[in-house]
Order: structure tokens, then sequence, then C-alpha cells
């Protein structure tokens, strides 16, 4: 006899198919019934209407089942228990048992089953009514009430024919549940191939919770393939909510996480300057470690383009290829170009690529293996022109793109104690009127590394070859109100080969209270420029060294303390850095072509004063305990000073969280004189004070702060405050503020001057209403020209079948950024909607770019969240 549960099950499906034909006596009785609605039975909280599709609610599953189930959902489909001999076996490895109230064989060898029948081999079941077996075909023909299972399958029918050597089922008016991919829908005619495929005529498939289908895929001929592990759909239609939405001749879907060939869902977009933006992805799963996506794109006031991305993964090398081209550019719809045209203003300038054919291409590729002693590396591309990312972005190519786009080629060798690396690296500079940078063409390093006990020893070796074109001339609008103020400007810059050496031997001895590392270091930096604006008496070969003993030490002290009911450990940790350095004589560094240079003199600047790689580096506590005060290679710097500082820090000692600690810290220098970017400079006694806050009371809450102050002058030179508060409940909260100081007097406001220091606020947040709905913000506010830099806002549905967010966003329009002053940048606003049906694709990308630019921690988010 059958389990209790198997007839309960049993029972809801009979129901579940008894529906149509009650449909009519529903609606005679339904006056009466409402008559009567009040003396109607309270419904059974318990009662599981989807029983029959082995669906079990959140309260019906077992503590470590609802541990596995996303929030999000309210059930999963569970297989019941398989409780007889050779459950766990393959069919063809284990024996035939049947089971029926009424059995009777028949002279031919044939047989008729009947009443409850249950048959089983190996892990395969079925259960029907009655079961006539034909041995001469070897085809079973069951009727009634009939369920087949498998693993992780369930189909349930009216009427089924089995053959019994292949083990090929056909089933008619089927209900169909795949248990590990949450897959289940219904059929007029269901077959199961011996291969395992189940193809479905007449059907529907959805990935929904039963009585929830948002979404589902209905008619035509469905073949779902687990080995795989896709799914083909033809002459099929997408309902939403019950209401067609779209007809497909011919689609494929991954019925899990495996990739497979076939188009995905197409992404639309609407702005003023582009119009509607369709692209239409096909996926092309060429081999196993082979794939392409090829996405045709549409751009109402632009035109036609296609993009491309080729992914190939070996051994050896892995490979991705990206490139994209639209022809004939149409120029886009931009107000504010039309009217700097219709005053006056170029064409070729406003809109320098009407007309042109706009591309890009992108290469990245990793080379070497696991226990190799080579590696290479490339990070290529290249586009038409600055304003490629502006006008056209992407489609479906992930590619970062800010201000320039970086074009490196490198490859290493990496022994016990050296490492060998040649590269040739350039950058794309993607503003109109900004100079190209330099050139590395190409650098090489030879750096090696040796340890005896605490003892270290480092030797880096760099020959870098600076190349740039020897004069250069970009065109830009001055100002925008006046058509005559089209501004050319020429430099011509200075190319040169760099040698830089630096030699180091440390003692790098630590203790549980505290460690002393000095060492002593021997630095070179030569130069060989290229003579060609250099006056004849020039040295063409500066070069400087130094001698340098540095010694960085620090303490640690603590003590066990209790505040506010609870422990804490506390340190106390006094750090000190001193550099003591021989003079290293860079004058011949400083204007080698010994004309009188300018913000727009003939030579660019920096080239003159030998400036490739090198900038200060930003004031802050960790820098002052740095050996230099520079970024890059083309200054030694040999400003004899001794840092001090002193950090507290109160620890959890439970979990190990810091959750207070403060520095605060100065350097002081000799009186002697030192080396500055671009001239000596004198007497500085010390350094600006630097401190710094960390603050993390909560494992989910961060805060952060730093403040550079100038205590000669008596200014804050910089400061920020940053709070970033992200729980396992999705909840994020983010508020910063940003202060850097600059003198430059930017205009007069009742009767006041206006500095242009940057003052810039944001903040964002995301916030779950319900398991299922989530509202977010974002904004960033300029405080020194007193406007906003973007506004956004959303709300999120999510559940286990689909997810949808819907945005709307504001910010500046950047598309004129190197013709418009800051302050006359218009903005740009829009609607943004995205849709995943979960388990067949989406649309509306973009979206999720927006949110995870506008918001911190947000792609962390999309990470955890199922």
């Amino acid at each position: 006899m059958l389990e209790v549960s198997r007839w309960h099950r049993l029972a809801l499906a009979i129901a579940k198919n008894a529906q149509a034909h009650s449909l009519t006596i529903g609606l005679i009785a339904a006056q009466s019934l409402c008559a009567n609605a009040q003396q109607a039975p309270t419904a059974d909280p318990d009662y599981n209407p989807y029983l029959y599709l082995d669906w079990l609610p959140r309260s019906e599953l077992t503590p470590e089942a609802r541990a596995r189930l996303p929030a999000i959902c309210s059930g999963t489909f569970v297989a019941p228990p398989r409780h007889y001999p050779g459950a766990d076996l393959p069919p063809d490895e284990a024996p035939l048992r049947a089971t029926a109230e009424q059995s009777m064989w028949l002279e031919d060898g044939s047989a008729e089953l009947s009443g409850d029948v249950h048959i089983t081999q190996g892990y395969r079941q079925l259960f029907a009514d009655q079961v006539d077996i034909n041995r001469s075909n070897n085809t079973a023909y069951l009727s009634g009430a009939i369920e087949l299972r498998e693993p992780n399958l369930l189909v349930r029918g009216n009427e089924a024919e089995v053959h019994t050597e292949s083990n090929a089922a056909s089933i008619e008016d089927a209900t169909y549940v795949v248990h590990d991919i949450f897959i289940h829908g219904t059929a007029a005619f269901a077959a199961r191939q011996a291969s395992g495929e189940l193809t479905l005529t007449d059907g529907t498939y959805t990935r929904c919770e039963p009585g929830r289908e948002f979404w589902r895929l209905s008619g035509g001929e469905i073949n779902i393939d687990k080995v795989e592990s896709q799914g083909v759909a033809r002459n099929v239609r997408l309902e939403i909510m019950g209401v067609p939405v779209l007809y497909l001749p011919y689609f494929r879907f991954p019925v899990d996480d495996a990739r497979m060939s076939g188009f995905l869902f197409p992404s639309l977009s609407n702005s003023d300057k582009n119009g509607w933006d369709g692209a239409v992805p096909y996926y092309w799963n060429i081999a196993p470690q082979m794939d392409a996506t090829i996405t045709p794109r549409y751009i109402q006031y632009r035109g036609t383009g296609l993009e491309v991305e080729f992914r190939h993964l070996s051994p050896v090398f892995n490979t991705i290829v990206r490139a994209a081209d639209l022809p004939n550019d149409k120029g886009g719809n931009d107000d504010l170009s039309r009217e700097l045209i219709d005053r006056g203003f170029p064409q070729e300038l406003v809109l320098p690529y009407k007309g042109e054919d706009r591309w890009l291409f992108n290469l990245e590729q990793a080379g070497g293996y696991s226990g190799s002693v080579w590696r290479t590396h490339i990070d290529y591309t290249q586009v038409s022109d600055p304003d490629y990312f502006r006008d056209l972005s992407t489609a479906n190519l992930a590619i970062n793109a800010e201000t320039k786009v970086n074009q490196t080629v490198q490859g290493s060798l990496n022994f016990e104690n050296w490492r060998v690396n040649l590269r040739a690296q350039d950058y794309q500079v993607l503003e109109n009127d900004v100079f190209d940078a330099f050139t590395q063409l190409p650098r090489l390093d030879v750096d090696g590394d040796y340890r005896w006990g605490d003892w270290l020893l480092s030797l880096q070796n760099e020959a870098t070859i600076w190349d740039h074109q020897d004069t250069q001339t970009i065109t830009f609008i001055r100002d925008i109100g006046d058509p005559d103020s089209v501004t050319s400007r020429t430099r011509d810059f200075i190319n040169a080969d760099r040698l830089r050496l630096d030699y180091e031997l440390q003692w790098d001895k630590a203790w549980l209270w505290g460690y002393f590392k000095p060492g002593i270091a021997a630095r070179y930096l030569g130069y060989r420029v290229s003579d060609l604006f250099l006056p004849e008496d020039a040295n063409n070969t500066p070069s400087a060294s130094a001698g340098q003993f540095t010694l960085d030490t620090g303490l640690y002290f603590e003590r066990d303390g209790y505040l506010f009911n609870r422990d804490y450990v506390q340190t106390l940790e006094p750090r000190l850095f001193t550099l003591i350095s021989s003079s290293a004589d860079q004058s011949g560094f400083f204007d080698i072509s010994g004309d009188d240079i300018n913000d727009i003199g003939p030579i660019d600047p920096l080239s003159n004063n030998l400036l490739y790689d090198t900038s200060l580096f930003t004031s802050s506590y960790d820098q002052l305990f740095r050996n230099s005060r520079f970024t890059g290679n083309d200054r030694i710097d040999d400003a004899d000073r001794i840092a001090l500082g002193l950090t507290t820090r109160f620890i959890d000692p439970v979990s190990g969280r810091e959750l207070l600690s403060a520095s605060v810290g100065q350097a002081f220098y000799s009186s002697d004189s030192q080396i500055g970017l671009r001239e000596l400079i004198e007497n500085t006694p010390r350094s600006e004070l630097a401190a710094r806050l960390k603050s993390r009371p909560l494992q989910s809450l961060r805060i952060d702060s730093e403040l550079v102050y100038d205590d000669t002058e008596h200014n804050i030179n910089r400061g920020n405050f940053n709070l970033r508060y992200f729980d396992d409940n999705a909840r994020i909260f983010n508020l910063g503020y940003n202060y850097v100081r600059n003198d430059r007097i930017r205009g007069i406001e009742d009767g006041n001057e206006v500095d242009s220091s940057t003052r810039q606020l944001n903040s964002s947040a995301v916030l779950p209403i319900t398991p299922h709905t989530a509202i977010m913000a974002g904004a960033a506010y300029d405080l020194t020209l007193d406007r906003e830099l973007e506004y956004l806002a959303g709300i999120e549905y999510d559940d286990c079948c689909y997810r949808a967010r819907l945005v709307w966003r504001r910010t500046l329009d950047n598309n004129l950024a190197g013709i418009v002053a800051a302050e006359d940048l218009e903005y740009d606003e829009g609607v943004f909607l995205e849709i995943q049906l979960k388990g067949l694709g989406g649309f509306g990308a973009t979206v999720t770019q927006i949110l995870t630019q506008g918001i911190a921690n947000f792609d962390q988010r999309e990470e955890l969240k199922p």
C-alpha cells in the first residue's frame, strides 16, 4: 500500500486535474456560496494546495532547509524520501519490482496490474491505477492517476506509455517538476527520452513559485535537457502575469548556471541625447573554453553598430577581446551643441565626430600558470576619440573609463630572489583640452630581494624611455559666451631616458612589545635628455645621488579595561621615523631648456623639469612615515626629517574588532634646503599636522575621518568624513564629506572673494521595507558651487521568480565638459527600468551600473543576495 503522504499528494493531483470540469458547477453554485459566506468554515492555515507538486512552504521545512532557503522565497520543492529496496541504484543495475491490489498474467507473457500499482526499478518509480505490460514489444501502458518519479524529477498525468528497455516514456495531460532547478509546469503531452531529456508539447515552463507565476513560457514545444543544462523553446509565448508580451519562434535558455548558445534578453533605454537605444545580444558557446557575445545595436540619433566580446581560457593564457563599431555617426540630439553652432562656434569643435566612424578595441590577457617563472599581462584599450564613452557608452561591454584608458603590455620572469619585468605603457587621454601623456617605451625593472634572518637586502634597478610627440597642438573653446574664443595651444615636449637605482639594507626586527627597523640606502637618478629643445651649452645628462639612513621604530603598550558593561583592550603605540640623507644636487633637473616657462609656455613645464611620473603624495598620517614624499622616480627625497606619531586603539578582546582607533602625527625638517617638484624649498620647519580617526563600534558599521592641519597658517588643508553601514539584512547607509583647500580665487560674491576649494557632500541608502521590497536613494552635492552633482531614487521588488528595479536619476551632463565651464554644465535626467526573470534572462542592466556607481557597498549587496 502507498504511504499516507502519497495518498495526500495523489488526492491533490486529482483535484487539480478536475478543476476544469468543475468550473461550470462552481459558477452555478456561486450565488448560494456568496449567500452563505458568513457560515463558511475557516480555511485551514496548514492546508497546502500544491503538495501534489512536492511543494512545501517554509513552515513545513526542516530547520536546515529553512536556513538554506533565501528569505525572498516562501517555500521549495522537496521530493518525498524513497524507502524501498535498491532505491539508490541506477535502473539498469536493479531488478524490476511491482506491487498492486490485483494482478493477472496472461499466456503470452503480458500482465495486467490494477489498483494502486507501484513499480520500482532502482531510483525510478511508477505509480498508476492500472498498468498493462506487453512483453512482446517491451511496453507498459499506464492509466489513471499516473506518477513518474526519478531523483529531482516528478511527472504526473492521466495516461502514459513506457518502454521498459529504453526507459523512454510519454505522458498525456502532464504536470511536471524538476526539483533541484526549481522548474515546474504543465503539458498536453510530455515525453521523457531515454537520454533523460524532457519534451513538452503545448505546455508551460516557469521557475516561479506555484500559485505566483509572474512569468512563464507557454505553448509550442519546450525541451529541457538536464545533461546539457539547457532548454530550447519553439513557437512559444512569454507571458507576464498571464498576459502574452512576446512571441519567440526559437529561444534557448539555461536550466541552471551552465553556459549555452542563444539570444539573451535585449536591452532598451531612452535618452534625450541618443533617443531610443536598443541592443540584442547573442551568446555563442563555441567550446567549453571559448565563447563570444555578439550584440547588434541601434541608436536612434546616431545609427546602427555592432559590439563583440570574445573570451578564451587555456592552461597558459586567459584572453578577452572586446570590439565595437558605429559607422557614420549621425551626431546625436544635443540642444546645447546646436545652440553653440547657431551662435557661430565651429561644428568641428562642438560636434567633431558627426559623420565619423566611432570604434572601440580592448584586449585583456593574463599569461602564465601555477609554478611557472614567467608571466604576461596585457590591458590595452583604444577608442576612436576622447568622447566615445560620454557619447555612446557601451551596451554589453564591461570597460571602465574615466579620464583616460590604459594601454599596457608587459612580461615578467620570477626567480627565487629576482624579478625581471619589461613593460610598455601608454594612456589615451579622454579629454579634449588636455595634452597627451608620456609613453613608457619601454620600462625595464630588475629587482632583487634577499633575506637572511632579520636582515633584508633590496636591489631595485629601473630604466625607462619616456616618449612623446615633439610638438602637439590642441584646440578648444575658452568661453562659450564668445564665438571668437576658440583657442589653440601648442607645446613642445622634452623626451628623455631615465635610470634609477635604489639599493637598501635593512634590519627588520620585531617583538611583541615593538619593532626596530634601521636601514641604509644608496640612491642614484640620471637622465639622458633629447637635445631637440635644449640650448647648446645645456647638460643633457643630469644626474644625482645620495646616501641615506632610515629608522622606523615603535612600541606597543596595552591594558585591559571595562566600560559600558563590556571589556576592551586599549593600546598606546608611539612611533618614530627618521630620514637622514646626504645632499643630492638635483638643480640640473629644473628648467633644463633655459626658457622662461609658464602655464602657456612653448615647452611643457613638466617635461622641462624632468617630471614624467612624479608628484607629491597627498598629505596624510601614513604619508609621514614613507621614505619619500614623492610618488614616482623623478626625484630623490633628500629632506632630513623626523616624524613622530601616536596611535591608540580600543579593541574588542572577543572578536578582535577595533572599536576605536585614533592617530596623530607630524614631521619636523632640518634647516637645510630640500628638493621640491619644480624648485628648492628653503626653511620648512615642519609638515602639516595629520590626524586620523577610525571606528567600528558594530560589525556592520565603519566610521573613518582624516584631517590635515597647517599649524603655521592655521588652516585646514584637507579633511574628510565617511560613515559606512552594511548589515546582514542588506541595509546600507552611507554618509561622506570631503574638503580640499584651494586658495585660487574663483570669483567675487557680495564683495568677498570666493576660493575654489572642494567641498562635497555624499549620502546614499538602501532600506528593505519587506523581505521582497527595498527603496534606495543617493545624492552628491557640490557645496562650493551650491549645486547637485547627482540625485537618484529607486525601488526594488525581489522574490524567487523575478526582480524589478525602477530608478530615477538626475546628474550633470559632462558631454561638453571640455568646452563649457563647470558651473555652466546642464543636467541630464531619466527614468530607468530593470527586470530580471530569474532562470530566463532580463533587460535594463544599466540600472545596476547606476546603483553600483552611486551607492557604496551596493556591489557587495549584489554578491550576498541570492
